[in-house]
């Protein structure tokens, strides 16, 4: 390792770089290190998990499966009173079912036949459990008295059977159940009251009797409470929890599912919502069939009335004038002025149904009155076409107000949709009442050719064929209405839903809390958040701390060996504790040395660092004592000239040194100390000068180091830190094996980086790291075996 100046070559490179083995390595070391870490968070995270679990009310999930029947396919144009007012395509469509089944209207009526008003509650340490018909009590309100919504009004059932009534707030909403409205805002109040079954607890905030159905019931807990919640809350609460899903795309089948915490409740709710649904279907299919029956019999009031007004008159006419039977001839001629005004009878009924339509069309009236063709023909195809698909449209507008309100967009483009589709219905409307007016003339010019051959005819037949046409003309039409009336009550009687339930209601599972999930995540979480406060200590780490994070900074320059940590006071470790581990670490940093210097020459060290107190002086020191007790004659020179750490430890402050020789007052004899140690010989720093490096680059540095290697077999140069003052560098050049002392959780990375930098840039060579205060009982460095030893530090 001799060497008297730089090389001119590099001796070594900084490769900073490692494979993935020794990446997982070391993250599996920093995991182990820390597993106190990771042992307090999973049992915590657990722990947590299930105290949440434990006191979380269950959030339970039902589902009640229906059928809604459909036949998109079929066409109105097709649909008469027969076939039983069967819905249009578009009410059965599944995705507006969604929206009708969750609507405001829908489950505000099924809401409306259910006892939820009052919700009852065991009132627990930690949790609420909700009760659904198993309260030992149930609570009658009254409903004119106004009931403060959402705030708890406890019950304590005493040993006597009385019960102990309190409630208090800040503030609340007062309802009027009658009303189904909210009257006024409550003021803060306290209350407090003991009352007997059947009593009534009277305050201005509630009023409500306590019954007792069962008195020999023994309650499981004596604390209970109660709630009053209002239809327009319940309404929005059930809307919220309530999911429409198919089975699959294009089934229709469907499963409506609602979440709550009482699972009695939740199959209650279903159940009734399912009722809702098919009586729903049922009645709007019946209430077409009325609508159309209420025109139906309309008209035949109309026609009885003159049908029995013509009976009469031919009847007269017969007893007057003893007329019996009129001609072959006239007979033919008064069945074909029959036939004719039969026509333009029914063509006048299809006209007014026409004229109906298209004023309900003009004035609004089409969704509230809408009717069925009960007059229809092929030549109303289109007309009829063109209702169903504006009930379709409208149908789908209502559900989607009910449900997303006017400002959707989806809501504006179906309103565009339905203008269109009036205006050509209008127009397909006029159409068809224009061709009803172009056939009635044609018939009337028949009936007016008819006429004139019956005035050939004698005056006493003439006018009984008209009476007797009267009379049978309003009988046929008479009678053709009652045939389309019985059809119509035979289809309404008919009507079945187009909705059925498959499946009742059932709970199908815990929704929330997610048990299995939970454990997962917190037992992810009780690894990741360890782990990101190592990963953060990491990343906010500026200090070396272990051989790793040096090499990987100072590249290849060689470790030449590791110092344990010192938990003493004592200085000079190999006199003081020569059997501890420290001792021994000295020992390994000497045969190394000796390995790679050449034999029978002086061998100069130079200890340095790269800032203070990373434990350079004492490292020089156990070096040198560690080569003196092997039977080397060693020299501990003291070049700190700032900072003389070895003046004060051999407490030589005040006697002459190195200094003194440069400025020329000492010789080196005089500057030469024997210590306690055999074969071990101090020289101080000396007195302390204003310019230590100006002193170390005269003659007389080369010349002391020229005598002492004459003299001494090793010498151990004890320099100011490299990374701070120039000194060091200045003395480099005499040494022929440059130590740099590394302090584990001491020396800055930043600044030993840009120090090791500097020193490759001005091409020193045989530089060796030495990383000091190591602790031994880290595993990455288990060759230090304590048990060997015995205690670390026995002397």
């Amino acid at each position: 390792m001799r060497s008297t100046g730089a090389s001119p070559t590099r001796n070594y490179i900084p490769s900073g770089k490692t494979d993935g083995f020794s990446d997982i390595k070391k993250i599996a070391r920093l995991a182990w290190r820390h597993w106190v870490l990771f042992a307090i968070s999973i049992p915590l995270f657990l722990g947590a998990v299930y105290l949440y679990h434990r006191y979380t009310s269950p959030v339970y999930k039902g589902s009640v499966t229906m059928l809604f029947k459909s036949d998109s396919e079929k066409m109105l144009d097709e649909i008469n009173l027969m076939e039983g007012f069967g819905l249009s395509a578009e009410v059965r469509n599944i995705e507006n079912q969604s929206f009708i089944i969750r609507s405001q209207k829908t489950i505000r009526e099924v809401i409306d036949r259910l006892d939820f008003r009052v919700s009852y509650f065991a009132d627990g340490r930690f949790k609420d459990t909700e009760l659904y018909h198993s309260a030992p009590f149930k609570i009658e309100i009254e409903e004119s008295h106004p009931q403060i919504l959402s705030v708890p009004v406890y019950i304590n059932i005493l040993p006597g059977g009385n019960y102990k009534v309190t409630s208090a707030s800040e503030e609340g909403i007062l309802h009027r159940f009658d009303l189904s409205e909210d009257v006024s805002r409550a003021v803060p109040f306290s209350f407090e009251q003991e009352v007997k079954a059947g009593e009534l607890v009277e305050h201005p905030n509630f009023s409500f009797r306590i019954i007792n159905d069962n008195p020999n019931f023994q309650p499981s807990v004596k604390e209970y409470f109660v709630e009053f919640k209002s239809h327009q809350q319940l309404t929005a609460q059930y809307r919220s929890r309530v999911a429409v899903n198919n089975y699959r795309e294009g089934s229709s089948i469907v499963f409506i599912t609602v979440t709550g915490h009482n699972h009695h409740k939740i199959i209650r709710f279903l159940n009734v919502l399912s009722e809702v649904i098919v009586e729903t279907n049922l009645k709007r299919k019946n209430d077409m069939a009325t609508r159309s029956l209420e025109f139906i019999q309309k008209q035949l009031k109309n026609v009885e009335d003159t049908l029995n007004q013509t009976q009469e008159q031919l009847m007269d006419f017969r007893k007057q004038n003893r007329f019996m039977v009129p001609s072959e001839f006239a007979n033919r001629l008064a069945d074909d002025f029959l036939e004719k005004e039969k026509e333009i009878r029914l063509l006048k009924l299809r006209y007014d149904y026409l004229s109906q339509l298209k004023d309900r069309l003009l004035n609004g009236r089409m969704e509230e009155d809408y009717l069925l063709t009960a007059f229809a023909e092929d030549e109303a195809g289109l007309v009829n076409q063109l209702v169903g698909k504006y009930m379709e449209i409208w149908s789908e507008m209502k559900a989607l107000k009910n449900s997303a309100g006017t400002d959707n967009p989806y809501y504006s483009q179906l309103n565009d949709e339905l203008g269109v589709i009036s205006e050509t219905l209008l127009q397909a409307i006029d159409k068809l009442m224009e061709t009803i007016v172009i056939r009635q003339n044609e018939i009337r010019e028949q009936i007016s050719d008819l006429s004139v051959r019956m005035d050939h005819l004698p005056e006493l037949e003439k006018k009984y064929l008209e009476l007797e046409r009267a009379f049978k003309l309003n009988d046929a039409i008479y009678t053709f209405l009652l045939q389309k009336n019985s059809e119509t009550q035979i289809a309404k009687a008919s009507n079945t839903p187009d909705n059925e339930v498959l499946d009742q209601a059932t709970i199908t599972g815990i929704v929330a809390p997610d048990k299995k999930g939970n454990y997962g995540k917190a037992f992810l979480l009780a690894l990741i958040i360890p782990a990101a406060i190592i990963g953060l200590r990491e990343v906010l780490n500026n200090r070396i701390r272990d051989r790793e994070e040096m090499e990987a900074i100072a590249g290849e320059i060689p470790l030449m060996g590791t110092i344990v940590r010192n938990n003493t006071t004592h200085e000079n470790i190999i006199t003081q504790m020569p059997n501890s581990l420290l001792a021994e670490s000295f020992r390994s940093l000497r045969t190394k040395i000796k390995f790679m210097s050449p034999d029978n020459d002086s061998l100069v060290i130079l200890v340095t660092s790269t800032n203070t107190g990373e434990g350079k002086t004492f490292c020089a020191l156990n070096l040198a004592s560690v080569f003196a007790i092997s039977g080397k004659k060693v020299a501990l020179l003291g070049f700190d000239m700032r900072k003389p750490r070895l003046s004060e430890i051999f407490d030589k402050q005040q006697k002459a040194g190195i200094s003194n020789f440069l400025i020329g007052q000492s010789n080196l004899d005089e500057i030469v100390y024997p210590s306690e140690l055999k074969n071990l010989w101090l020289v101080p720093s000396g007195v302390t000068p204003p310019n230590p490096s100006e002193l170390i680059t005269g003659e007389k540095t080369k010349k002391l180091f020229e005598h002492f290697r004459s003299r001494f077999d090793v010498i151990v140069v004890d320099t100011p830190p490299v990374g701070l003052v120039a000194d060091a560098r200045i003395l480099m050049q005499y040494a022929d094996c440059r130590l740099f002392i590394v302090r584990a959780g001491l020396t800055h990375k930043e600044h030993f980086a840009s120090t090791i930098e500097d020193l490759k840039n001005e091409e020193i060579n045989h530089l060796g790291l030495v990383l000091n205060d190591v602790n031994p009982s880290d595993k990455r460095y288990g060759y230090y075996n304590t048990g060997y030893y015995g205690h670390p530090y026995d002397s």
